[in-house]
């Protein structure tokens, strides 16, 4: 028997089956929040962010035109923790701070080690054809099934395009007193080719290094690299995002520091890299492209996931992305009352937009402090374009509730989107007073 045909079983496994799911444009994106204007930007949209599972999204880009496309894909899916994961987050009403507690996602554990593993089986093998030929997939993963999806993931890329197990070592308290506290994660990084990029990335020297050089033990001969050491596989310097008041923190269970999802693309993507990420949470790789001016395609099966992404690329004041479904829109979580006013003076045409009041569908009071942030733009049949956006200092925090914009002559159908701080939004086209 060869080491390629030693393979992982379970009860009903069975050979990926792609099928085809449709695909709704809901809203293209143009953060503008230092503009006081309506007027649409040109540019061209590559980026994607997708309400989908992994399967759904997977198989649209399969059967339009994206395989063998992505240079990077980087996924941080379920670890069998049999746990659920919630959000949050304080919000400021008229009767004081509310602490707003949601589930964002169930992790089924090993009662369902079958069906997640299918799952994952099924998954891995669509990215493996969405890859290029110098294309890497880094998993993210746990103690609790990392054992198993290596195994996997040498069947479908094989033993031979296993490049690093990558350790993330971090801090933070632990109360058990059962065993040693579990404190790092594992990255699993295999290549479709053999040919795959890689840029050498460096760790700064120790203190005692950079004092005594290289000379006293290897001779005249070496001296220290300016760019500093070669990383290894094993990585402590960059913490767990711990601090609830961090500005880095989105309140979203399971988020990822930024840097650690930059060194991987820093490492294993060009310039012109499109990358995939779809477990995308809190948007970490959305905002991670951006800073290294890669395109990107992100999606997520939690609404809250895709509302925090969208929030998040805005704040960051993003490229323009466009934000998709592969289910119609749902149902709105609430009634909203808009006033507009529109007039012009010798300086030019002013257009006012207040929020009036927001009525969620639940047992919440009315209230515009449950508004997680807001967008201005035009109606293209289905597609709202966002053309300015109206988001608070920090998330949980009232949000403005009027603005004042500058604009040419009204040609379009024009609409509000509120965004609750449950998750949905909510479109009202704007009536002129």
């Amino acid at each position: 028997m060869g080491q390629d045909d030693i393979v992982l079983y379970w009860c009903g496994k069975k050979l990926p089956e792609v099928k085809n799911y449709e695909y709704y444009t809901q809203q293209t994106v143009f953060p503008c929040a230092n503009q006081n204007t309506l007027n649409k930007p040109l540019f061209q949209v590559n980026n994607q962010l997708c309400l989908g599972t992994d399967h759904e999204v997977m198989a649209w880009l399969l059967d339009n035109g994206y395989q063998n496309s992505f240079d990077c894909i980087y996924i941080d899916p379920p670890y069998l923790t049999d746990s659920d994961y919630y959000a949050q987050i304080k919000v400021d009403t008229p009767g004081g701070t509310q602490r707003v507690k949601q589930r964002v996602f169930r992790d089924i554990g090993y009662r369902n080690l079958a069906s997640y593993l299918q799952h994952i089986y099924e998954s891995i093998a669509m990215i493996k054809e969405l890859l290029s030929e110098q294309g890497s997939l880094f998993i993210h993963l746990d103690y609790h099934s990392s054992h198993y999806v290596k195994i996997i993931l040498d069947e479908v890329f094989s033993p031979q395009r296993f490049v690093n197990e990558i350790v993330w070592c971090y801090g933070g308290g632990s109360g058990t007193r059962r065993h040693f506290h579990r404190k790092h994660d594992v990255i699993f990084w295999y290549s479709r080719g053999a040919d795959y990029i890689f840029n050498p990335q460096y760790r700064p020297y120790s203190p005692g290094t950079i004092q005594r050089g290289l000379t006293k033990v290897k001779g005249d001969r070496y001296k220290l690299d300016s760019r500093g050491a070669l990383l290894q596989d094993w990585w402590h310097d960059i913490p767990k995002i711990l601090s609830p008041t961090a500005n880095s923190n989105w309140k979203f269970p399971t988020q990822k520091p930024v840097e650690l999802v930059q060194r991987i693309l820093q490492a294993a993507t060009a310039e012109n890299s499109l990358v995939g990420d779809f477990y995308c949470g809190s948007g970490t790789t959305g905002e991670a492209c951006e800073n290294l001016g890669r395109r990107w395609v992100m999606s997520d099966n939690s609404i809250y996931a895709i509302q925090t992404s969208i929030h998040r690329l805005i704040r960051s004041s993003s490229r323009p992305f466009i934000v998709s479904s592969t289910q119609p829109e749902p149902s709105p979580p609430g009634d909203l009352s808009v006033a507009a006013e529109y007039f012009s003076n010798l300086f030019g045409n002013e257009l006012t937009i207040s929020l009036q009041s927001y009525q969620p569908k639940d047992n919440r009071p009315p209230s515009l402090a449950w508004i997680d942030f807001w967008e201005i733009g035009w109606l293209n049949g289905e597609n709202f374009i966002s053309l300015r956006q109206v988001i608070p200092a920090k998330r949980g925090q009232r949000v403005p509730d009027w603005v004042s914009l500058k604009l040419d002559e009204i040609s379009q159908p024009l609409a509000v989107q509120v965004w609750d701080i449950q998750g949905g939004p909510v479109k009202m086209p704007i009536t002129l007073l």
